[in-house]
């Protein structure tokens, strides 16, 4: 079995985004370089929302990530940077991304709230994402460096 992790983030004003890009663009190459990690993509939406999906060979991979590099220093910081904050975790056969569509659903489903310093309605209401799936885009990957 394989372990899915998908993240749901809403970064609280427009003006913090520069720094969440940032965090994002180094964690993004954290992933692209971990141990265990089969595949990541990440979407963004209108009002600040970024999601993130990964499948892992087993969730001690998931974990290690999480807990290090960029990914820990983003982590520290993303309570004070965003307004919402969810994550969804799984285990499925297969090694493929679920699509952005089951994302959705399991995050709507399964998922659980991560603590935020200045929480939204949608947050404070305890709901882990909204029930209509946004329109969304691809952010550019930024090239692997060896």
């Amino acid at each position: 079995m394989y372990t899915v992790s998908i993240t749901r983030l809403r970064v609280r004003s427009i003006f913090l985004m520069p720094l969440f890009t940032y965090h994002a663009m180094r964690t993004s190459m954290q992933v692209q370089k971990a141990e265990g990690v089969l595949g990541a993509d990440t979407r963004f939406e209108k009002n600040n929302v970024v999601w993130t999906k990964t499948v892992w060979t087993e969730e001690s991979a998931m974990k290690k990530y999480r807990s290090s590099g960029a990914h820990q220093i983003a982590m520290r910081i993303l309570s004070a940077m965003c307004s919402e904050a969810s994550v969804a975790r799984w285990q499925q056969e297969g090694t493929d991304l679920p699509t952005w569509e089951e994302a959705h659903r399991r995050m709507l489903t399964e998922g659980k709230q991560s603590k935020v310093k200045h929480p939204s309605p949608l947050q404070a209401s305890g709901k882990t994402a909204p029930d209509t799936m946004q329109s969304g885009f691809k952010m550019p990957t930024p090239p692997v460096t060896q």
